[in-house]
């Protein structure tokens, strides 16, 4: 079989391997579809996690086909997706598998039968690949506790960030207004609920908010209204922008990776009585998404720029990494 590995930074192959079998307590998954996260690119570009060579891969979907005697929790046919925030196996971040392989083996499945998640008949296999960003953004919401009525400003619209436009949507939130450099994602946040989406480049950040909203006064001080900012993009200066502008009472949440340690005036944030609300992985929304999307409140294919084969894996890591061209890149078995 194929398996998806990483030697060192940018030594990305597909190499050869022996189809896993189970033990009695084991059981094997064929890969049907697998997405490619930021995480993956980060370990393309940067390296191995531990020195050693690493398959890659842990936003996948597939189906049960190898059963060890014992195992009680799955079966034969069970179509399931990988819960990787709640499972020790760390499938593509250092663990015996990833992803972005013909087949898998979760090892003593029934001491941690989260490790998966079962997906309803309605749910594609391309959809419940992407239940692990989107319960990334899901939790993100969760965190900032937003509520309909709220206004919502969304920095960098990649693959969480959509996920969060659409999160906020199937919740009711209709003033959100994302902000990011490319033309095609800003486009698919559109698409998935955003009342705009903006290139900061063009249309000032503060200017365009206090446009669009008004403004109100904090110690004799004209700052934007906006309830609740969501920093997904990783850019320099844009949290310290965002806590500089935040009006009264504002909640920020930091979902991105940040570039550099931030220096900001506490005694601001103090005196504005900021919420400043770091929000990371998500501990219980993966079957709360997962049902989201069975009853169609929450659609993830707006997401999806591109889907190509796994033959041509290498190729679409170099699609993916590319922000103007795609947004989602999910891989096909």
């Amino acid at each position: 079989m194929k398996v998806g590995v990483l030697h060192a930074a940018g030594d990305l192959k597909l190499d050869e391997a022996e189809r896993p079998s189970t033990g009695p307590d084991d059981i094997v998954i064929k890969v049907v579809a697998a997405g490619i996260c930021g995480t993956d690119l980060h370990f393309r570009n940067r390296g191995t996690r531990f020195g050693t060579p690493m398959p890659l891969g842990h936003e996948f979907a597939g189906e049960v086909i190898d059963v060890g005697a014992d195992v009680k929790s799955y079966k034969l046919g069970d179509r399931v997706a990988y819960n990787s925030n709640n499972s020790p196996a760390d499938m593509g971040r250092g663990g015996e598998c990833g992803g972005f392989s013909d087949y898998v083996i979760l090892r003593g499945v029934d001491a941690h039968p989260q490790s998966l998640c079962m997906i309803p008949d309605s749910v594609s296999y391309d959809h419940a690949a992407l239940v692990e960003p989107l319960s990334v953004s899901e939790h993100a919401i969760n965190r900032g506790e937003v509520e309909p009525g709220e206004s919502v400003a969304v920095f960098g619209v990649g693959p969480i960030g959509l996920g969060i436009v659409a999160g906020l949507k199937a919740r009711g939130i209709e003033d959100i207004i994302a902000f990011d450099l490319s033309p095609l994602r800003r486009e698919r946040a559109l698409a998935m609920g955003a009342r705009l989406a903006l290139d900061p480049r063009h249309y000032p950040v503060a200017e365009t908010l206090s446009r669009e909203r008004g403004m109100g006064k904090v110690w004799g001080v004209d700052l934007p209204k906006t309830d609740v900012y969501f920093e997904v993009s990783g850019g320099r200066g844009v949290l310290a922008d965002i806590m500089a502008m935040a009006n009264k009472r504002s909640r920020v949440i930091v979902v991105a990776m940040q570039p550099e340690p931030l220096t900001f005036d506490v005694s601001r944030l103090m005196s504005k009585e900021t919420s400043l609300i770091g929000a990371s992985g998500y501990p219980s929304e993966f079957p709360e998404v997962m049902a989201k999307l069975a009853d169609g409140s929450l659609d993830a294919e707006a997401m999806i720029t591109h889907r190509l084969p796994f033959s041509d894996f290498l190729n679409a890591f170099e699609v993916a990494n590319d922000a103007n061209c795609a947004a989602k890149v999910v891989i096909t078995f």
